[in-house]
């Protein structure tokens, strides 16, 4: 790890010290073309100073000394003024040569400067062999009155001599000696010794060494903020580079995870149709089981069975309730002949007891007796005939009590029968109507996962759209491509057109259309809701707002599918730049699905050149475009010019 972080460390290192020494060598480059140029410049200035303007100022002052000196010189000379002589030669500066000799020329009695510590750059023409070779004026006794030579014009190099004569004798000659000029490195030393003197010549050199300073200043500003912009450009191209980068491995991964998703809502999706319809083939069993519960209990209870023992109970009950009341009667009849035989028995007691005690009774007294004992014994034998009769009676109660029971028993099982049936049904019912509901709740289970699935299939489609390079179109893409076709006839549609340059990545566009005097770029984006901007339209990300939701808007080479349809339009007119003198529009467009709704403010505060619209408007915004690209197009290109341009193939190439 550590021996990583050094060769990073030294990668850096190693990059800084280039960049420094590209900095240095381009200062270098750039100072020595600027300082050529200013160096070329002052040279020519300087050329041009001595050469022409003192040559042409001298020969003005040679000319006017020429009419004059000799005169003023002669004179002071006869009066014999040296001193004068000397002050007349130092009032041109020393700036040129003024030299007084004898009459030969060969000996030398005053000139311009004599005494003075400036340095002189004529003092070689103080050789009589060197002072020869410059043009002189005589001196006269008397002074003379005319001028002997003059020059011409200014830039005469000669003079030439006058028609006029002077009287006298020669007493001496006045030289003139042009200054020497300097050499380029001694002017610019007195340059820089004091570059804010008011000589012309010193100022005209300032002015060209600051005017290539400023060239050179203005030339390092247009190539600093051409580096700038370049770095610029190139940090957002690697930074769009490295983004899309990124945004493939997270496409890719969202791909497999949607890919995945929809893999688990279509498993969960056969799990509750399958349970479903289990569900209803049980349904079907438990209701056919329910229809036959109900027919057995209507069946049961309409049974002629059921209604016979109950009519036999009914009639066994009936005749029980009759042999009660005979029963009844036989008891009371019973009771009545037994009261009547006691009183009978009580009686006969009596007469018997009266018969003890009267022990001859009379023979009507032992007839009222067996009377009486007769009565007893048929009152004996009633109720001996109402207890058989009872007997009988109780054995019948017994018997109609036991089929009474009987009766009620097979009642009571066929009820219990009935009961027991018709709980069954009530609770087939209940588990029918918990299966329904559980059928119902499978159904919309099932069919949520179908919409899931369909909304991922849809998502994946967008997210594939996402892709840079090119991909099978989706639906909302093949809608849109039939959709120029048949509106747009007889015009090129390029589909997931490449429009990258260079060494740039893929710049697959959706579609590029090639209409009569424009292309435009069109960039699908199948997102159906509100579109609107989260901040600054261009450089901020994009949404759309749904009423369940809020999704991002993605775009690859970009934040937002503005700047991706800009990124689409600036590349392919590049590409076609280097041969469109024509200067042939390129523009785009970015749609969203029917039904979406534009903010207002996406449209306002992007370029002229590009629309953000929906499908049912595509054909009006490809028109406005068109239309105002007739303007731009002013040397109207041909239909086949444009298809060379976009492509290098003609129309009938193509075809």
């Amino acid at each position: 790890m550590s021996k990583i972080k050094d060769t990073q460390t030294n990668q850096i290192v190693n990059k800084g010290k280039g960049a420094i020494l590209k900095v240095f060598a381009r200062l270098a480059t750039t100072g020595l073309i600027s300082f050529g140029i200013g160096g070329a410049i002052t040279f020519e200035s300087y050329n041009n100073y001595w050469d022409k303007t003192i040559f042409r100022v001298q020969t003005v002052d040679f000319n006017i000394l020429s009419h004059t000196l000799p005169t003023k010189l002669s004179y002071a000379l006869i009066k014999e003024q040296p001193e004068e002589v000397q002050r007349t030669l130092d009032s041109n500066y020393h700036h040129f040569g003024l030299i007084v000799t004898d009459t030969s020329g060969q000996k030398i009695i005053a000139y311009s400067g004599k005494g003075s510590d400036k340095p002189l750059s004529w003092k070689a023409a103080l050789d009589p062999q060197q002072l020869k070779n410059h043009s002189y004026d005589v001196l006269l006794n008397p002074p003379p009155l005319f001028p002997q030579w003059t020059y011409a014009h200014p830039y005469a190099t000669e003079r030439s001599a006058t028609d006029f004569t002077n009287q006298g004798r020669i007493i001496g000659r006045v030289y003139y000696v042009r200054g020497v000029r300097p050499t380029l490195q001694k002017d610019v030393m007195k340059l820089l010794k004091n570059p804010f003197s008011e000589s012309s010549r010193i100022q005209t050199y300032s002015t060209s060494l600051l005017g290539t300073f400023f060239i050179w200043g203005i030339l390092e500003f247009i190539l600093y903020r051409k580096r700038v912009e370049s770095k610029k450009a190139q940090e957002k191209e690697e930074e769009l580079i490295n983004n899309n980068q990124i945004l493939q491995v997270q496409l890719a991964e969202r791909i497999n995870e949607l890919q995945l998703f929809q893999k688990q809502r279509d498993n969960e999706r056969n799990e509750f149709e399958k349970e479903a319809n289990d569900l209803r083939i049980s349904n079907e069993k438990l209701e056919t089981e329910i229809v036959t519960l109900t027919n057995s209990i209507k069946i049961l209870s309409a049974n002629t069975n059921s209604i016979q023992l109950q009519n036999e109970l009914q009639e066994a009950q009936e005749q029980s309730q009759q042999n009660l009341k005979q029963k009844q009667q036989y008891e009371n009849h019973i009771k009545q002949h037994e009261n009547h035989i006691k009183q009978l028995t009580q009686k006969l007691q009596v007469i018997h007891n009266q018969q003890v005690e009267a022990s001859q009774q009379n023979e009507q007294k032992n007839n009222e007796l067996q009377e009486l004992q007769q009565q007893i014994n048929e009152i004996e034998d009633a109720r001996n005939l109402a207890k058989s009769q009872l007997e009988s009676l109780q054995k019948k109660e017994e018997t109609y009590q036991k089929i009474v029971e009987s009766l009620q028993e097979k009642i009571s099982q066929q009820n219990s029968r009935e009961q027991e049936l018709t709980m069954q049904l009530k609770r087939l019912e209940g588990s029918l109507s918990e299966y329904k509901k559980r059928e119902k709740l499978l159904e919309n289970l099932a069919n949520q996962a179908k919409a899931e699935s369909e909304a991922l299939t849809i998502e994946i489609a967008i997210v594939k759209e996402d892709l840079p390079g090119k991909h099978p179109l989706n639906d909302f893409e093949t809608t849109i491509l039939n959709s120029l076709e048949e509106k747009f006839q007889g015009k090129r549609v390029f589909v997931q057109f490449d429009v990258a340059n260079g060494n740039t990545g893929s710049m697959c566009t959706d579609f590029v259309i090639a209409m009569n005097n424009c292309c435009i770029v069109i960039e699908a984006k199948y997102y159906t809701g509100k579109i609107q901007s989260i901040g600054y339209v261009r450089n901020t990300g994009w949404v759309c707002i749904t009423n369940t939701q809020t999704k991002n808007i993605r775009a690859c080479w970009g934040k937002n599918p503005y700047e991706q349809v800009w990124t689409y339009s600036v590349s392919l007119y590049g590409r076609i730049r280097s041969f469109n003198r024509n200067k042939l529009p390129v523009y785009g467009i970015v749609v969203f699905p029917t039904g979406s709704v534009i903010d207002d403010r996406i449209q306002s505060n992007i370029s002229n050149f590009y629309r953000v619209t929906t499908l049912d408007d595509l054909e009006i915004a490809i028109q406005e475009l068109e239309n105002l690209a007739r303007f731009r197009n002013r040397t109207r290109l041909t239909y086949e010019q444009i298809l060379q341009k976009l492509t290098g193939i003609s129309d009938q190439e193509a075809a």
